[in-house]
């Protein structure tokens, strides 16, 4: 699972969702389903639901211990705004993240990160305003069991 947040300018959400991760040598596959939606003090309130994929790579010797690590991911999202349709925007954020992957008991596992992204639109704006699109601030932390 993971908890992210989506900052910028006037706009602030919080985003959870499921994750896959699927390690080889020094790097890592990830694909997620993540639920976003906005805090009530964000100038535009919306909702909705995103996939990702994304890369890591560990700066350690393997991924199954701790280790410092890149990575980039880019998430598509189909986000309503408050207002008077329920149709959805189309969102597009590519992003890079650094962190550091921390690994208990050989199987339980958690990585805080920072991440650094864009948000484009790639659909007609129903309700939204200018600050869904542009630069964010992605922190966030995902915890896992390894099997």
């Amino acid at each position: 699972m993971e908890y992210q947040r989506s900052i910028g300018q006037g706009f602030s959400d919080h985003i959870g969702g499921v994750r896959y991760e699927s390690f080889s040598g020094k790097g890592s596959f990830s694909v997620g389903i993540q639920y976003q939606f906005s805090s009530k003090k964000s100038y535009s309130v919306s909702k909705g639901y995103a996939l990702y994929a994304g890369y890591r790579y560990a700066f350690g010797k393997i991924t199954t211990g701790n280790n410092p690590f890149i990575g980039a991911r880019v998430r598509f999202s189909l986000q309503n705004f408050d207002g008077k349709t329920s149709l959805n925007s189309l969102l597009i954020t590519p992003s890079a993240e650094a962190g550091y992957h921390f690994v208990f008991a050989k199987r339980i596992a958690a990585a805080p990160y920072l991440g650094y992204g864009y948000t484009l639109k790639l659909s007609k704006d129903y309700n939204s305003l200018d600050e869904d699109v542009g630069t964010r601030f992605l922190p966030g932390i995902s915890a896992s069991y390894r099997f």
